[in-house]
């Protein structure tokens, strides 16, 4: 027989309070406990254990069958969300005296794992205003929206503007979703010229990643709980914590699948609708922009680390986002759309077809969905576990994907690809299409060198360095405009590719016209410095370290292709090892090989 009250065992020693047993985090005992202090949330020492069968008895009033013997889980919303019962649960496993509601859920919250509609739980996690780190005033949170929209909306252009600024005014953010509220003056802080503002950044940043991970698989509001991990992600990997972005990524995806949006421009999704649907024409625009960011970062962060997608592109059938002006222009009272939106395929060819659609008026956006799409299947190619180098297949799959790419550019209107004749406001797209293109075409070309064929490996490495040198030519376009443009994390890893394949072809071959393009990129790593300190820190310690490596180092570089540059993680372990001795200090001095004339030829190492 189960006994409601707390067992001796837990009486003998300090108990841990419900928050923390909940996420299973070891807890002082006190009261409150220093991790609900540092999470901002009530600390309850209360004990509730209702057994299966009287909680299940209380829900008895409700039915949620619906004639088929199945469960319906989006009638469950009101009854402890997603509702998952005792025997099918995996998700959180413990001691009996933890509430069957919060074993049910896979990402419990204050507001859902522990409802009010199950009565036999005494648990009140609300937040805590006098714990939890506040937002500040009304003015300056308008201060840091209108900043985050000017610094970061290159970034991340699925905010329609005007509707933010009127939530934030309305309240609506305050009470509903004050995690998307946390992150935005997060990331704003950065630039806001008062300090006291600025010394609160890390504490919203953990303010809001503490939220998010409350929430639970079938969040709502939908769409700002999926803006604020999008932005969470982004500000993430500015700051080097990259775990959390990793993990994060595959959550936010399965979040959209359980709402069901990643099928909202499905013509079957009505046979699987769970969610709600997006409340307007305007907010659906938005969840498509979001959702295609969010499959961007995962394609952005798979290529250089190798991991695979968390976003399976066979089961995302949204249409690509319509031009800027047009989304911007639309309301909440819009009934229709403006122009009719493109939808998304999987077959790249037909894919490569639908860019002609979004010449006229230029939507930028169109042709950055095609291209990480390409991006994507190529990442997939260069490091899957099943196709080896050797294989016919592995060389016949990669020129398909050049040809592909060789189409794609001769599709793109000019104005897309010009750094200096596209307009001004889509300029950051531009050089973000670009740099993609460049590194897809570093990555297609830039393989093993086969021993029966030296020529043709020479030859393909060759495409890769025409590559990397029109990255180089678009950091020297861009910069007579405004060094600005450069410092996006979007194009970080791929001006270090770009840096790399060209310090491995100017140290083996001598080629001294390579030099002032590899000069130009330290200095693109010096100002990344200043915005995103991490990154520019990262990239410049990482490129040093590339510089001053042997000329057989840097030649078996250059012969174990792509996977082997990855493979090869010694510049990251003299990045950690220079933190830890200088800390967040950049270096200043370039090694001999940029400063002397003498040492600037290599003799090919291999060629006698």
């Amino acid at each position: 027989m189960e006994t409601l009250t707390t067992p001796a065992s837990v009486t003998k020693r300090k108990q841990a309070c419900q928050s923390c047993r909940q996420r299973k985090k070891r807890c002082d005992g006190e009261r409150p406990c220093s991790l609900c202090r540092k999470w901002g949330i009530k600390c309850d020492f209360s004990v509730a254990h209702p057994n299966a069968e009287t909680f299940l008895a209380n829900l008895g009033h409700r039915s949620y069958d619906n004639g088929s013997g199945f469960i319906e889980l989006g009638a469950l919303a009101g009854a402890g969300e997603a509702l998952v019962f005792p025997s099918t649960s995996f998700d959180l496993s413990g001691p009996t005296d933890i509430p069957i509601d919060v074993r049910q859920h896979d990402y419990p919250t204050p507001t859902s794992a522990f409802n009010a509609s199950a009565p036999d739980t005494c648990l009140d996690l609300n937040f805590d205003s006098t714990l939890a780190p506040a937002l500040p005033s009304d003015d300056v949170i308008l201060e840091l929206v209108d900043l985050f929209l000017v610094q970061f909306y290159d970034m991340l252009p699925c905010f329609h503007k005007s509707s933010l600024i009127n939530h934030v005014r309305s309240k609506y953010l305050q009470d509903k979703a004050p995690m998307l509220l946390y992150i935005i003056c997060a990331m704003a802080a950065f630039f806001h010229p008062d300090p006291a503002v600025k010394d609160l950044q890390s504490d919203w940043y953990e303010q809001a990643k503490f939220q998010y991970e409350l929430t639970p698989r079938d969040p709502h509001p939908a769409l700002q709980t999926l803006q604020t991990s999008l932005c969470l992600h982004v500000h993430s990997c500015a700051t080097g914590d990259f775990s959390p972005v990793w993990l994060g990524l595959g959550k936010s995806w399965r979040q959209a699948c359980c709402l069901s949006l990643n099928r909202m421009d499905s013509g079957n999704s009505d046979s699987f609708k769970l969610g709600q649907e997006p409340a307007s024409i305007l907010e659906k625009e938005e969840h498509r922009r979001v959702l295609w960011l969010l499959f961007m970062l995962d394609r952005e962060i798979s290529w250089p680390t190798g991991w695979p997608h968390a976003i399976d592109d066979r089961q995302f059938k949204i249409d690509i986002p319509i031009h800027d002006e047009a989304f911007q222009a639309m309301t909440p009272d819009t009934v229709s759309a403006p122009i009719k939106s493109t939808p998304f395929t999987r077959n790249l060819d037909k894919l490569v077809v639908t860019g002609s659609a979004a010449a006229a008026p230029l939507n930028i956006l169109h042709y950055l969905t095609i291209a990480h799409v390409i991006f994507g299947r190529i990442s997939e190619q260069i490091h899957s576990l099943h196709d080896s180098h050797e294989d016919p297949e592995y060389a016949e799959e990669c020129e398909k994907f050049d040809n592909l790419i060789i189409r794609f550019r001769l599709s793109l209107p000019r104005v897309a690809t010009s750094v200096l004749e596209c307009p001004e406001k889509v300029r950051p797209y531009v050089i973000w299409l670009n740099c993609i293109l460049n590194t897809m075409a570093i990555l297609v070309h830039y393989r093993v060198a086969d021993v029966a064929d030296k020529a043709g490996a020479g030859e393909q490495f060759a495409h890769a360095v025409i590559a990397a040198k029109n990255t180089a030519k678009i950091v020297r376009e861009t910069s007579r405009l405004s060094t600005d443009l450069l410092l996006t994390g979007h194009i970080a890893s791929s001006l270090y590719i770009a840096a790399t394949v060209l310090i491995i072809q100017w140290r083996i071959t001598g080629d001294d016209s390579l030099r002032s393009d590899i000069e130009l990129m330290g200095l693109v790593f010096d100002r990344l410095f200043e915005v995103l300190p991490f990154f520019g820190l990262k990239f410049k310690v990482a490129f040093l370290h590339t510089l001053q490596r042997s000329p057989e180092s840097l030649f078996s570089l250059r012969e174990r292709g792509f996977k082997g540059l990855l493979a090869d993680c010694s510049q990251w372990g003299y990045v950690r090892d220079y933190i830890l001795e200088y800390g967040m200090a950049l270096p200043q001095e370039l090694p001999s090989y940029l400063v002397t004339q003498e040492d600037s030829r290599v003799q090919a190492v291999g060629s006698t």
